[in-house]
């Protein structure tokens, strides 16, 4: 089965997320596992859907460290 890129990268970051309670893009970039590393923008492109989406929070919108919302506190 084929897992599509976006997916896996949203998937990992919930779960690193929820182990660590925060995380950087570097940190992220070293749990995920594909042939062609993603680049930097579409992690970041992915991050941001799930900070809309309420699953992750940064201190401000520029921030680096991305932290566990209250929804997945609460998975």
């Amino acid at each position: 089965m084929t897992t599509h890129r976006a997916t896996e990268i949203a998937s990992e970051a919930i779960l690193l997320a929820n182990e660590e309670d925060t995380f950087r893009l570097p940190e992220l970039k070293e749990n995920l596992e594909f042939d062609e590393e993603p680049s930097n923008s579409m992690i970041r492109a992915v991050l941001r859907q799930l900070e809309e989406g309420e699953w992750l929070e940064r201190d401000h919108p520029e921030g680096r460290i991305w932290y566990a919302s209250d929804n997945i506190e609460n998975l």
